[in-house]
């Protein structure tokens, strides 16, 4: 009888995860629906210019309001203050969940960030995100000229008033929390040295609350920032440093 009951209670809370999941993906696509429809008629009338960034910030909101309230997932930033202010940041951030990719652009004020280019054609949600500025892809069967595009891209994206924060993930994928040795990409540091970038790494434990295919569960992910790497470096020293870094705050910050 025990086991029946342990068998049940299993089941049940099994069942009420993948309702609150699924309330939270009605809600995220209601918003996005609503939201991009709006960036697609102010695109229209306004032959094609960039829809407002409001609009991606108001749908990155509505996300991190539908994680806390329905699926129960908080987080909490530390080390805020290691941010440089008034200079060109590159937000240097582990990638262990699609969480991160949104839910932190907002609280950290992400002009945009690099990611691969098959996310460009997510409808909607891809194509509004590329309209609007706020992405900015890298097409990773074509190394050379993506690269090219990416340097002239970010190059013209600099240029722009109050364009200065821009997010990387820089081992390129997500990696599961127990992976101890990700390989980190050389393209963070392509960026550092070419556009003189702070590098601001950051941590987060997000993978064990949002695994990759797996159920979403409640609890509080940690977000540390670190002090940034200023620009100076030598060559080659920037990715082992970077990796170092935040591999260790990983394991100094734990399961949440």
């Amino acid at each position: 009888m025990k086991e029946v009951m342990s068998a049940f209670l299993r089941w049940l809370v099994r069942a009420q995860v993948r309702a609150r999941f699924a309330m939270f993906s009605v809600v995220v696509l209601v918003a996005t629906l609503s939201i991009t429809s709006i960036s697609t008629v102010i695109s229209l009338l306004t032959l094609w210019r960039r829809p407002p960034l409001s609009l991606c910030f108001l749908w990155e909101s509505v996300f991190n309001i539908a994680c806390r309230s329905l699926l129960g997932i908080r987080f909490r930033i530390q080390g805020i203050e290691n941010i440089p202010q008034d200079e060109r940041v590159l937000f240097a951030t582990k990638h262990q969940s699609l969480w991160e990719t949104i839910a932190l652009l907002t609280p950290l004020c992400v002009h945009a960030y690099i990611g691969k280019r098959s996310l460009a054609f997510i409808p909607l949600w891809g194509w509004s995100l590329y309209s609007a500025g706020k992405y900015i892809p890298v097409n990773r069967a074509a190394v050379v000229a993506s690269t090219f595009a990416l340097l002239r891209g970010l190059r013209t994206r600099l240029a722009e008033p109050y364009f200065r924060r821009v997010m990387i993930f820089p081992e390129g994928r997500r990696t599961l929390p127990s992976e101890t040795a990700p390989s980190y990409r050389e393209g963070v540091e392509l960026l550092y040295r070419r556009f003189s970038f702070f590098v601001v790494p950051i941590a987060v434990n997000s993978g064990h609350l949002w695994p990759k295919g797996g159920y979403k569960r409640g609890g509080t992910i940690t977000v540390s920032i670190l002090p940034p790497i200023a620009p100076g470096l030598a060559k080659g020293a920037l990715v082992p440093l970077l990796k170092s870094r935040i591999e260790g705050e990983v394991r100094r910050i734990g399961i949440p």
